[in-house]
């Protein structure tokens, strides 16, 4: 199977792990994160993560947050959406950013080392700049669907 046949499917975070160049690791949505990361079999992609533990905002108005409880809530995630393809002699998936709560990234292409063996995917970035700290960032997956890339989809009726 190809790097894109066994990436089709939605896969839930198991761990981040940020690698510095000093050799120190840290947890950048802490120990225990939460994330989906969706790869479909016509090129879309969508990928949420963030920290099990952050905060509630004080109010229940979802744009009544403090600058504050925003500012939390936005460094406590990552959420972007696109289009993706693979480089089959490197092992690499490229996503294509469509849309991002990091504004920067719209537009870019972010490119990712993937290993897949299994149920497991792990997802390598470069160097990234993360709280005035640069970083390789390890991202670890399981698989909790699976999609066939050459099953057609599927019809909707037209009764």
């Amino acid at each position: 199977m190809t790097l894109k046949e066994r990436l089709v499917g939605t896969w839930q975070l198991i761990a981040v792990e940020g690698r510095l160049p000093d050799g120190s690791r840290n947890h950048p949505y802490g120990h225990d994160p939460l994330g989906m990361l969706i790869y479909d079999r016509d090129g879309n992609m969508a990928v949420q993560l963030m920290g099990r533990d952050r905060p509630s905002f004080k109010s229940a108005d979802l744009k009544g947050g403090t600058a504050q409880e925003a500012k939390e809530a936005l460094d406590g995630a990552a959420v972007y959406f696109g289009t993706y393809d693979t480089d089959e002699q490197t092992d690499t998936v490229c996503h294509h950013i469509k849309g991002s709560v990091f504004p920067n990234w719209i537009g870019t292409v972010q490119r990712r080392k993937a290993t897949v063996e299994g149920t497991r995917l792990v997802l390598s970035t470069g160097p990234l700049l993360m709280g005035g700290n640069e970083a390789e960032v390890v991202l670890e997956w399981r698989r909790v669907s699976f999609l066939s890339v050459s099953a057609p989809p599927p019809t909707v009726g037209t009764d």
